[in-house]
């Protein structure tokens, strides 16, 4: 009878605990839906931006879905799933969210690129430097690269100062 007693202590016990949790889920998931509501129409605003940016106004429309699947479309037209557009352009899309995320959740901090345009073909390239050239009017942006072209790019351009790191082997 006290085994029993206690072992329904301990239920008990358990019961409230699984309310407990069950109440704070449902208060996260609830704050995870209206902080969802608040940063997605932004956030699909700003990549949007910095991809018609990126793409030399070729794609004006970017949407990230609840399941982080992207649409991007030009002007007028029906946006297209990611799944359908080119390598270069997936990899603009892919840029130009993880600069609008930056943008929205860390404002003014200095940006680290290491290789981020290493898979971009030249116009491509020079499209992103330009935008990152305009972002960095805001912020600091360090971008660094194993290759000569983007430096060449913005050779003499004012604001950009670089750097040649050489080393020896070890």
């Amino acid at each position: 009878q006290a085994r029993a007693s206690q072992l329904e202590g301990q239920r008990l016990v358990r019961l409230e605990e699984y309310d407990a949790l069950e109440l704070a889920m449902k208060v996260l998931s609830d704050a995870n839906d209206e902080l969802r509501q608040r940063f997605s129409p932004a956030l699909n605003q700003e990549a949007a931006r910095i991809l018609s940016a990126l793409t030399g106004g070729q794609y004006q429309h970017l949407t990230l879905s609840r399941d982080f699947s992207a649409q991007a479309g030009p002007g007028n037209a029906l946006p297209r799933s990611a799944l359908y557009l080119s390598a270069g352009t997936l990899d603009q899309l892919y840029l130009a969210l993880r600069l609008a995320i930056c943008q929205l959740t860390l404002p003014g901090i200095p940006l680290v690129l290491d290789d981020a345009l290493v898979t971009f073909d030249d116009r491509r390239m020079a499209l992103a430097l330009d935008a990152l050239a305009e972002l960095g009017r805001e912020r600091q942006i360090l971008l660094f690269t194993c290759q000569e072209r983007e430096g060449n790019y913005l050779e003499g351009r004012p604001g950009v100062t670089r750097t040649a790191l050489r080393g020896g082997g070890a």
